[in-house]
Formats: structure tokens, sequence, C-alpha cells
């Protein structure tokens, strides 16, 4: 681990509600509380080394305790060595996550297709404040997930920017990333801008249907790179810059980290679709049992 070996119990509390966010509304309610965490924790001072947190991991009982703290673990070292400018080490941040997973009941994780085409899991949330936003994911992308998608509408609408800075780092596989430029209202577009509308969704960390409803703003795509990232590599997407992610790796899959962040700046969240479609709507298949894929990985690492 790069990061420091003792964690306070301010730092622990800090994290509480963030980690709490990214599971499902049933793990909410299994989940020990902020109170007695800290008194497992910090029952002789307040602070812990990193150490005893896995003994207490090896020894506990509570498997919801158990994932709650490998997935505290994973976190907070990815969030420091983004922090810190710092490469962190992918197989062992990885089978702390994949553990926080695959120790509970898949439908204690929320696990769901994205709008691009990939099963998005998600790991941190901090939302008080957009400037301070931090959120971080697991990104899947594998063949099996064709059959809960459509992807001509998954194509149409793959061009995307982001409010916030995003950054991935690969786990496994190849990962395709386009960027492109816009021309607005030149006689050559055959793109409009789309506004997304998310439905009332089921929990608050991934929507579960979406609308694409045209803007009637005409735009010229221009594309200007073609990106393949492979195991290890880290690439960053500044807010409002347009891009289409994906991979190529079938029949295998592919899996990165991914990070949204405020503190870098903050821009405009758009989609680039036909300018022929009024709107598009998109269901998106929730509570995908992930354990096969997480598999699938390991047997790639």
């Amino acid at each position: 681990m790069k990061q420091q070996e003792i964690i306070s119990k301010k730092e622990f509390i800090e994290f509480y509600e963030p980690l709490l966010k990214a599971y499902s509304e049933n793990f909410k309610k299994e989940i020990a509380s902020q109170d007695f965490m800290c008194d497992l924790l910090f029952a002789e001072n307040d602070e812990i080394n990193i150490s005893k947190i896995h003994n207490i991991i090896e020894t506990h009982k509570d498997v919801y305790i158990k994932s709650f703290l490998y997935r505290l673990l994973g976190t907070r070292e990815i969030i420091f060595c983004r922090e810190n400018d710092l490469l962190f080490e992918l197989k062992e941040v990885w089978k702390l996550i994949s553990n926080s997973i695959r120790l509970i009941p898949s439908t204690y994780i929320i696990s769901s297709i994205g709008s691009q085409g990939f099963l998005s899991i998600p790991l941190y949330k901090k939302d008080e404040k957009l400037e301070n936003f931090d959120f971080l994911r697991l990104h899947i992308w594998d063949d099996s997930l064709d059959e809960y998608m459509d992807l001509k509408k998954v194509d149409d609408f793959s061009i995307h920017s982001h409010t916030f800075f995003a950054k991935s780092w690969v786990i496994t596989g190849k990962i395709i990333n386009d960027r492109f430029e816009y021309i607005k209202d030149s006689k050559k577009a055959k793109h409009s801008f789309f506004k997304v509308v998310y439905n009332d969704s089921l929990n608050e960390v991934n929507q579960h249907t979406s609308k694409a409803v045209n803007k009637k703003i005409d735009a010229e795509l221009i594309k200007i790179s073609e990106e393949l990232h492979l195991k290890n590599a880290v690439y960053e997407i500044k807010p409002s810059k347009l891009h289409k992610s994906g991979h190529k790796n079938s029949p295998k899959c592919s899996a990165t980290f991914f990070s949204f962040t405020g503190k870098d700046g903050l821009g405009e969240s758009f989609v680039i679709g036909p300018k022929s479609i009024n709107e598009s709507e998109v269901n998106r298949k929730m509570n995908i049992a992930p354990q096969y894929l997480l598999d699938k990985i390991d047997s790639q690492l």
C-alpha cells in the first residue's frame, strides 16, 4: 500500500457515509452503525493500523462489516494515489474490492448496465457539494452483457461529455477511448446535442431508466484521436470534453476503476446523437449478479 498505514477515527467517519451510499438499500439495513464500527475499530485509541483492520476482517463473523472494511481499504488506496499522482498496486486493490463484492449477496450490491454498455458497480460516493464531488466505480465490459441492451441505442448515444473530471485505471483488457470535437450548426451536421433526463431511481447512485431528448442544436462531429489503453494504463477526460469508450478484448472482458471528481473544475454533461431522432429511452438492467465476471477478471489476472 502507498498510503499511510494508520487510519484515524476522523478519517473513518469521513469515509462511512460515502461508502454506505454505494451499497444497496438492503445492505444499509444490515450494516452496523457508524458508532458500532467506531467502537469496533477504535476501542483502544483514535487510530488503527491497517494490519489490525485486516485481522478484524479475518476474525469477524459479520460479512457486511467484512465487506465494508475491504471496501474502505480499497477505495482509500485509490483516492490516496489519485490525489498524490501515484500508481497503486492494481492486483492488490482489485482483491480488496472484489472481496467486498463477493462476500455478500448480489442483491446487496448495486450492479447495473450503464448507458455506454458496461456493467457499473458504485464503490464510493461523496456528493454534499459539487466542487467536492467524488465518485468511484468499477466498470466491466463483457460480451455476456449484450443481451441486456439495445446495442443500436448504445451506439447512437455513446458520444458524451461529463460534468466532472474523470480518470480511469485499466485493471485488465483493452479499453478504447475515442475523443471528439464539434462544430455547432455546421451544414455538414449529422448529429445533435441531447439532454439526458433520468427517472426517479430505485437508488440515488445508479439510475435505471434515462431518456435522451433532442435539443435541436445540430453539430458536426470531428474525431481527434483513437486510443487503446491496456492493463495498468491510466487515462483522463476533462469536464465538457467529448469521448466514446468501449473495449476491444472479446471474448475476454475488460475492466477499469473509474473516478469522477469536482476538485479540478466543473463542466457540462451532454450527449451527441443522430439528429434524425427526437428522443430515445434507455432502460437499464438492474441487479446483475457480477460474480461470474469477477471470476473472469481473476482468470485474466
